[in-house]
């Protein structure tokens, strides 16, 4: 079976303007533009409807009938892959990255799992984060900041990245180079 990723649907803005207030109540209490725009991208890659290329050539429409969708949610939170984390480097050094790495992990259950729990589930899909399993969060709070992240190395090794570092050389010993390489792209509609 094909898998449909959230780059290949294509939400006309009338479509995503059709859906608003379905989406605001699903991510209430939260009201601000980012929420809603992380909820679009996550409402409608659970709606599970758009493009997939099958085999080379056309992309064709596509209806996905899995229930379980996966999440990379905290990733980010633990592993040091946002901006502002590079930013609390820059500031504080590897105490002010903590901190800040602290405070992400920390309200990671009110800011994000029940918004995007509650988009996902309106079309009937369970989502499941890896990311967050307890043995591998554990691990990840017990692991030294620099080796999670090697912002101290920053600029040294143009192929991998700093923020999520660890997840990135585990990609590619896993041979997964372009993973480990590509950008960090925030969750987002199109």
């Amino acid at each position: 079976m094909p898998l449909l990723t959230p780059s290949q649907v294509n939400v006309p803005f009338h479509e995503t303007q059709a859906h608003r207030q379905e989406v605001i109540s699903l991510i209430h209490p939260h009201n601000t533009e980012m929420d809603l725009s992380i909820a679009y991208a996550l409402y409608f890659a659970a709606r599970g409807q758009g493009l997939c290329c099958v085999q080379e050539g056309s992309p064709e429409s596509f209806t996905t009938t899995a229930r379980i969708m996966l999440s990379g949610l905290g990733a980010d939170e633990l592993f040091g892959g946002y901006v502002r984390h590079a930013t609390a480097f820059s500031r504080r050094g590897y105490d002010g990255l903590l901190d800040e790495l602290k405070l992400d992990v920390s309200r990671l259950g009110k800011r994000n799992l029940g918004r995007d729990d509650r988009v996902m589930a309106h079309w009937s899909r369970e989502i499941r984060f890896p990311y967050l399993d307890e043995q591998l969060v554990k691990w990840a709070i017990s692991l030294p900041v620099g080796e999670k992240c090697d912002f101290h190395n920053q600029g040294h090794d143009s192929q991998i990245e700093p923020g999520k570092r660890v997840l990135r050389l585990l990609a590619a010993e896993l041979g997964v180079a372009s993973a480990a390489r590509e950008k960090k792209r925030a969750v987002r509609p199109c």
